[in-house]
C-alpha cells in the first residue's frame, strides 16, 4: 500500500515538474523572436546590393526589396517530401541600418513555411536557430570583399 502510494505521488511529482517544461515550450513558440544581425563594413547602400547578391548566390528568389526602406525579402526553393506529403520554403527577411561611419548593421528574421496534405493545413514558424543564419552571413561577407577588392568601374 505504501510503495503504491509513494509511487503515485512520485507520477504526480514527476507530472507538475513537467508542465513547467511545457508552459515554456508553448511560451517560446509565440514569443516574438529576435533578428539575428550582425555589424559589416560597407555603407547601407552598398550593403543592401551585397545582401541582393549574396541571396542570388546562394539560390535564393528575392520576392520584395526596397532601397529606400533598406529592406529585401527572398524565399528558398520549395521542397517537397512524398514521404511526408509535405512543401518547405524558408523565408528570410532582412533590413540595413547605418550604424557608424561605413559601417553597417544587417538584420535578419527567417522563417520556415510549410504546407502539409492533412491536419493543420500550411503555417509558418520564425526560426530561432537555423544553419542557414550562419551560411548566409558568410556569403555575405564574402560578397563585401568582393565589391571592395574590385575596381570602382567594375561593378557586378
Amino acid at each position: 500500500m505504501k510503495t503504491s502510494l509513494a509511487l503515485v505521488l512520485l507520477a504526480a511529482v514527476g507530472l507538475l515538474a513537467g508542465c513547467e517544461s511545457l508552459e515554456s515550450r508553448v511560451r517560446d513558440r509565440f514569443a516574438d523572436v529576435p533578428p539575428k544581425t550582425q555589424t559589416v563594413d560597407g555603407e547601407p547602400r552598398a550593403v543592401y546590393y551585397a545582401v541582393q547578391a549574396a541571396f542570388k548566390r546562394l539560390d535564393f528568389n528575392l520576392t520584395r526589396s526596397s532601397v529606400t526602406e533598406l529592406r529585401v525579402e527572398a524565399a528558398s526553393r520549395i521542397n517537397t517530401s512524398v514521404a511526408f506529403a509535405d512543401s518547405r520554403q524558408l523565408i528570410a527577411q532582412v533590413t540595413i541600418a547605418s550604424v557608424g561611419p561605413a559601417q553597417s548593421e544587417v538584420s535578419m528574421r527567417l522563417s520556415e513555411q510549410v504546407e502539409a496534405k492533412g491536419l493543420g493545413g500550411p503555417s509558418e514558424r520564425p526560426l530561432r536557430e537555423h544553419g542557414f543564419y550562419e551560411t548566409y552571413f558568410t556569403v555575405l561577407q564574402q560578397v563585401l570583399a568582393e565589391q571592395k577588392a574590385a575596381p570602382a568601374g567594375a561593378k557586378n
